[in-house]
């Protein structure tokens, strides 16, 4: 065999790639650039925004030691104006600390009795993406309470909740222009 032959060829292809691996690389940074070039940046809390967010501040009261656990529970209102209510899905956030989100139920009208849908594992503490929808003909228009969400509270003072309505939508399933707007539940 001759050697100065064998060691010409290894020094030609030794950083030579097999053609598994070169595919590999390049599937990977494509990947990495389609990712990339999806990822949408988030918009600041002040930026416009086509959907609606209002924000509610809720007094609390001040005479409590900071370590202080209480219950309450906010309402959620949709207002559909004159058409019917058939489906709604709206986020609610606390933008104060110390806020724990431990509970839902349902509304007041019988379409919406029921609790409404939401990813337990998804419910950060201090925020929950909540929907429903109700197929039969007997459904709410105008303002009617659709949620009960029941909080945790550390704490003195006022806490902030912010909701944005993603969407809401009448029994012939077309979207429908809606307000949702939030409160501290009477007792």
């Amino acid at each position: 065999m001759n050697v100065a032959a064998n060691n010409d060829h290894s020094k030609r292809y030794r950083w030579r790639l097999p053609l598994a691996w070169t595919v590999l690389i390049v599937f990977d940074a494509c990947l990495a650039v389609l990712v990339w070039g999806q990822e949408k940046p988030l918009p600041p809390d002040n930026a416009p925004s086509a959907v609606a967010v209002e924000v509610v501040q809720v007094e609390g009261p001040n005479d409590v030691d900071r370590q202080a656990v209480r219950f309450e529970a906010i309402d959620v209102f949709v207002d559909s104006g004159d058409l019917p209510l058939a489906a709604y899905q709206f986020e609610l956030t606390s933008r104060t600390p110390g806020v724990e989100i431990v509970g839902i139920e349902g509304g007041d009208h019988a379409a919406f009795a029921e609790p409404p849908y939401y990813d337990p594992k998804a419910m950060n503490h201090n925020r929950v993406i909540i929907a429903a929808f109700h197929a039969g003909e007997n459904v709410p228009s105008g303002r009617s309470r659709v949620a009960r969400i029941h909080v945790q509270l550390q704490g003195p003072g006022l806490k902030e909740y912010a909701t944005k309505l993603s969407v809401a939508a009448s029994t012939a399933g077309e979207e429908i222009p809606a307000k949702a707007s939030i409160e501290k539940a009477k007792a």
